[in-house]
């Protein structure tokens, strides 16, 4: 089965939902794929080569190809769906607006609240997908993990500020911002510094972050 494509990225189809389309042209062959918003305008402009990781769906009626940015967005893509009643367009919303780094900790740390804020996840779904797949993504967290310090230099580093990140991300969802809003805002806190000293200061630059996107 398919493990990526590389072409030329073609269009993109906003829908203002979880789930957006792009339209990938490989060899001049068009391949629609449904992608998590925030993939979907992160992967590439329009004209721009590129690489999409992707999982092919097949039901009786329809064949559907769900793009991903990165490896491991898939790899949680499909793990998630080994949990009973996670289908692929769930278990896509729930990466996409979740972010692979922050719902392996969710699970990981038994925080059905997080993982509820993606759309379409209610809090028994979030618990079932806790209880089913804690013990099974444990490896797949350490590999994520390993990736991340060789990328920082400092594993040391890199766990201290786990622990800031985390309580950072309950308390702006405490304060009602989304999954998807949280993730962004976190996001671009990490690619600017990685040298915080607290939650404090990474709720201080989100919030600037926030701020910043709503006027915009």
């Amino acid at each position: 089965m398919l493990a990526y494509l590389k072409g030329t990225i073609e269009g993109r189809e906003i829908t203002g939902g979880p789930v957006d389309k792009v339209l990938l042209d490989v060899n001049d062959i068009g391949y629609e794929l449904n992608m998590a918003h925030a993939s979907a305008l992160s992967v590439g402009a329009v004209g721009d080569a590129v690489k999409i990781y992707v999982s092919v769906a097949i039901r009786e009626t329809e064949w559907t190809i769900f793009g991903f940015k990165s490896p491991h967005e898939r790899q949680l893509f499909n793990v998630l769906q080994s949990v009973s009643g996670i289908g692929p367009k769930l278990a896509l919303g729930c990466v996409g607006a979740l972010g692979v780094e922050t719902l392996v900790e969710a699970i990981l740390s038994d925080n059905p609240k997080m993982i509820s804020q993606a759309p379409g996840v209610g809090p028994k779904v979030a618990q079932k997908i806790i209880i089913d797949l804690k013990t099974k993504i444990e490896d797949f967290a350490r590999s994520l993990q390993m990736e991340m310090d060789g990328a920082n230099g400092d594993g040391s580093q890199s766990a201290s500020n786990k622990l800031i990140y985390e309580e950072a991300i309950e308390i702006l969802a405490n304060l009602g911002y989304t999954a998807t809003e949280i993730h962004q805002a976190i996001k671009k806190v990490k690619e600017a510094s990685n040298d915080v000293d607290s939650a404090e200061e990474v709720m201080r630059l989100s919030l600037k972050i926030l701020g910043s996107a709503a006027k915009g």
